[in-house]
């Protein structure tokens, strides 16, 4: 998993086996190693209940997917779009996140 980081928003790309992790129901992460025995993780998991969630502290940011949205972008690949949702912050402000599937990639 690639993720991208600017203003106001998250872009997670998952390669083809992840989603096929996510579509069974499997989470899948990404870990960055960082100084004095700091990891920060990404996680990004289905929700069966339909519901997107975004929780973050210090050590990451956990994200869950309606698996219904999975499906559906599962369904219309290869395509360039992906999936897209705004929370709303405490500021009154947003982050968007999106979540991809790399069409280039053709096996893992």
């Amino acid at each position: 998993m690639n993720i991208r980081f600017a203003d106001r928003s998250v872009r997670c790309r998952a390669t083809n086996v992840e989603l096929a992790s996510l579509l069974s129901g499997q989470a899948i992460a990404l870990e960055l190693a960082l100084p004095r025995d700091h990891v920060f993780r990404v996680n990004v998991r289905p929700s069966p209940l339909g519901q997107w969630q975004l929780d973050s502290d210090p050590t990451g940011l956990w994200l869950t997917i309606p698996g219904s949205e999975l499906r559906s972008l599962s369904e219309s690949l290869p395509s360039r779009f992906g999936l897209e949702h705004q929370f709303e912050l405490a500021n009154g402000g947003y982050v968007t996140v999106s979540f991809e599937v790399d069409v280039k990639d053709r096996g893992g």
